[in-house]
């Protein structure tokens, strides 16, 4: 069991300021009698240790204007009201104000504010003895507001000063100060939550979402504590509100692994180090007693051994088994079930029995790892045996990549798949089939030395046989038809057309000059193309891509007239001009006498490649698609 303690938890300043400054006047034991006004704080715990060493509470000014001559009376830290403080301050000389540092700020800011006409809103629990005092410092004009529906039922007033109890929530103060600022106009707002309340609030939420029991320490009757239960309650199911040790009992703890403990601004240090100590001493207690019974009643088990169970749960990615040891088994899918595709609830239901192998004893968590598969695995040799003789198709997966080639699973066991038998062509890169389904056919077969051989490459030529004899059979010149692209050379594209490869030319790629295929395919691609030409003999098919698109030159005279002035691209150069591109597949040539205006060498000394310029057209040939262009024409246009 590991306890985890709040960093923020116990006393507050303001709460330990007025503490200590108790224990320090019981300390100096001079002449007089010491009181508080009011409890000191909310722990009866401390006010019954101060009672015992002779410091009482007063409940009413009349009581304090009454005390002995030279009594020290302490002011609560929550604070009093202004006109409790003069009248105690008149009549008793040695008042000492204990009020918490932040409270007595909110005190001057209402007060401050209500002599300047402002209406005072509070937002807090109005029962609570600091928000009295508080009221009290605005002749108790104020408004309080618990929560932000309050506000609807609100009259309408001029001017606001809005402040906070101390000990209130973020998300309450958020609330009320969002509803307060969307009806009133003028306000005035003070964020008065005690830094160390939104601390000690902020870290208990992020400890209570983190372990599996929390304790919270302190009154019953203190408000910041019963907002630090709340918090832990919406974050931890198994969450105790105790006041002290005396309140903790082993069911609180039974079974958690970690267990988080904070504490209220008015819970002292003794009283947490006391529950700490009594919850060691409970679970110290319990497993002395209980280990050795408990050990006693479970089976011993190892690794290798079969063991049949009972299914306790069902999810998507294990299966949770009872199988008498001290700690349950848990089966992972993988170990379950080779067909990576089947859904776990399907195949098994809870309070099913199951035989299964032992594969670990403890995980690292406490659980024992089993396999299913592996038991059904020395089942399933008969099949592996049946595809051999019969040279019938396996579905497997590939589990793992190894030196030479990779692991095939097969009904739970493990064959090996040569490089060379992944793909009807070799490749050097095997990841893309890892973890992946694959069909194959088992090549060779040794049951006694556990040896199987498996080919994809088999499978696959198998496929392809009836594919390839109905596509010859089919397959015409100038027929459209669906391919993928299989792989990319310099000189062209070569397409499966259904078990068969046919080549498209880089020529017929595109109706534009193109360098590389990879410029118009990729690997993978499906593409339509059209068959230019068969030879049945030697098996080769020609195909084009360009064909399933317009041609360019189609319509050109609708696009273009002799003396229009284009945008142009440089494509490539001649010793007798540039030669650029129009639109794609339709190109033209700007002779070099019709580049600059000036004489020059070469069109280089002009123009580069991928360059647009603007040209005029001069000439248009339909019937042997040129055009002829002018560079100089175009720029005489437009001088």
């Amino acid at each position: 069991m590991k306890i985890i303690l709040d960093e923020n938890a116990g006393f507050c300043y303001g709460v330990k300021k007025a503490v200590n400054k108790v224990y320090d006047l019981i300390k100096e034991n001079g002449p007089y009698k010491i009181y508080t006004y009011g409890p000191i704080i909310h722990n009866k715990q401390v006010i019954q240790d101060f009672e015992g060493r002779g410091v009482y509470s007063l409940a009413t000014i009349e009581d304090c204007n009454h005390s002995e001559e030279n009594s020290k009376i302490i002011i609560r830290s929550h604070g009093i009201s202004e006109k409790e403080y003069n009248s105690i301050s008149k009549e008793n000389s040695t008042l000492i104000d204990c009020t918490c540092p932040y409270v007595s700020s909110i005190h001057k800011i209402v007060n401050k504010y209500h002599k300047e006409g402002y209406k005072i809103f509070i937002a807090g629990d109005k029962n609570h003895p600091e928000v009295e005092g508080i009221n009290g410092w605005c002749d108790f004009s104020a408004t309080i507001i618990d929560d932000q529906k309050t506000v609807d039922k609100l009259p309408i007033y001029d001017k606001i000063c809005l402040v906070a109890q101390t000990t209130i929530t973020k998300d309450s103060w958020d609330s009320i100060l969002c509803a307060v600022n969307k009806k009133y106009k003028e306000v005035e707002v003070f964020n008065t939550i005690c830094n160390a309340t939104q601390r000690r609030q902020t870290s208990t939420d992020e400890l209570s979402k983190s372990v599996d029991s929390m304790i919270v320490v302190g009154s019953f009757e203190s408000s910041n504590t019963n907002k630090l239960f709340n918090i832990s309650k919406n974050n931890c199911q198994f969450t105790f509100h105790i006041e002290t040790a005396a309140d903790l009992n082993y069911d609180m703890i039974k079974n958690k692994s970690v267990i988080g403990i904070t504490a209220g601004a008015s819970t002292p240090d003794w009283i947490i180090k006391e529950v700490i100590a009594k919850m060691e001493e409970l679970q110290n207690n319990s497993e002395m007693n209980m280990m050795e019974e408990y050990e006693k009643s479970f089976k011993s088990l190892d690794v290798d051994d079969n063991v049949k169970g009972t299914v306790i749960s069902v999810s998507d990615d294990e299966v949770i088994v009872n199988i008498g040891y001290k700690a349950d088994g848990i089966i992972k899918k993988e170990d379950f079930t080779w067909n990576r595709e089947a859904n776990l609830k399907e195949l098994i239901k809870p309070n099913d029995e199951i035989e299964v192998k032992i594969l670990k004893i403890n995980d690292g968590e406490g659980n024992v790892v089993l396999s299913k598969k592996e038991v059904d695995a020395e089942k399933n040799w008969y099949k592996i045996e049946y595809a051999f003789n019969e040279k019938s198709p396996v579905e497997g997966y590939v589990t793992d990549l190894v030196r030479g080639g990779g692991i095939v699973e097969l009904f739970g066991i493990r064959a090996f798949m040569p490089a060379s038998l992944f793909d009807l062509r070799y490749s050097d890169d095997l990841t893309t089939f890892l973890n992946k389904k694959v069909n194959v056919i088992v090549s060779d077969y040794d049951k006694e030395k556990r040896k199987i051989i498996v080919s994809r490459k088999d499978f696959m030529k198998l496929q392809n046989q009836g594919k390839e004899k109905a596509l010859w059979e089919s397959i015409e010149e100038g027929q459209k038809i669906t391919g993928e692209v299989k792989r990319l050379t310099d000189f062209g594209a070569f397409v499966d057309i259904g078990g068969v490869d046919g080549l498209i030319h880089i020529s017929e790629l595109s109706w534009s000059r193109i360098k590389h295929p990879s410029e118009i395919v990729k690997t993978g691609q499906k593409v339509d193309v059209v068959v230019l030409s068969l030879d049945r003999d030697k098996k080769k098919i020609s195909l084009g891509l360009k064909q399933t698109y317009p041609q360019p030159w189609d319509g050109v005279e609708n696009r273009y007239n002799i003396g229009d002035v284009v945008d142009v691209k440089v494509l490539r150069f001649a010793d007798f001009g540039a030669f650029v591109e129009l639109e794609p597949g339709v190109d033209g040539l700007v002779h070099i006498s019709q580049i600059s205006d000036k004489r020059i060498n070469k069109p280089s000394d002009i123009l580069h490649a991928n360059d647009i310029v603007k040209a005029k057209i001069l000439e248009i040939n339909l019937q042997d698609k040129k055009i002829s262009l002018s560079i100089k024409e175009a720029n005489e246009q437009f001088i």
